[in-house]
């Protein structure tokens, strides 16, 4: 049963259920740009763990549903998150043998782009204003990484997902 596509697909896609839903839980008001970005954070695992399967159109769909959960401009966040992905997945076989830390100083880095460029998409769309805390929640995102890669690559083992 762990073997057959529909089971590691209904794995993949609940995984992916469960951080759109850590992503919009309410965190109060003073406290929202702290909050990790879970979606990224599964994206890049997935994206380094099996890259033939899990890339830039799981990204972009993400996106996508990512959009229409906030209600922001359709096709933002799926731009950004495809650009970045594309990166990962290209880029997998160097990352993969990087040291859990490092992977998460790297994953700061990519988080604090992916919100620069939401930003800026968002400039010249509409008045968008650039949170200073969402650099704080990049971080907290990185510390978090070591702890998120792990757990992945345990439901992966333990379910045998390829």
């Amino acid at each position: 049963m762990r073997q057959h596509p529909l089971f590691q697909i209904i794995v993949l896609a609940f995984i992916f259920v469960v951080a759109l839903i850590l992503e919009i839980m309410p965190w109060p008001v003073g406290l929202q740009g702290f909050r990790p970005s879970w979606l990224i954070l599964v994206l890049i695992y997935w994206a380094l763990a099996l890259p033939d399967k899990v890339s830039v159109g799981t990204a972009f769909v993400a996106g996508i549903i990512w959009d229409l959960i906030l209600g922001s401009v359709l096709g933002v966040h799926a731009l950004v998150l495809s650009i970045a992905i594309y990166f990962v997945a290209k880029h997998h076989l160097i990352l993969r043998n990087l040291s859990l830390w490092l992977q998460g100083v790297i994953v700061i880095a990519y988080i604090i782009a992916i919100r620069i460029f939401i930003y800026l998409i968002g400039t010249l769309l509409y008045s968008a204003t650039f949170n200073s805390q969402e650099i704080i929640g990049a971080v907290i995102s990185g510390i978090l990484w070591p702890w998120v890669f792990l757990l992945m690559r345990q439901i992966r083992r333990q379910l045998r997902l390829r």
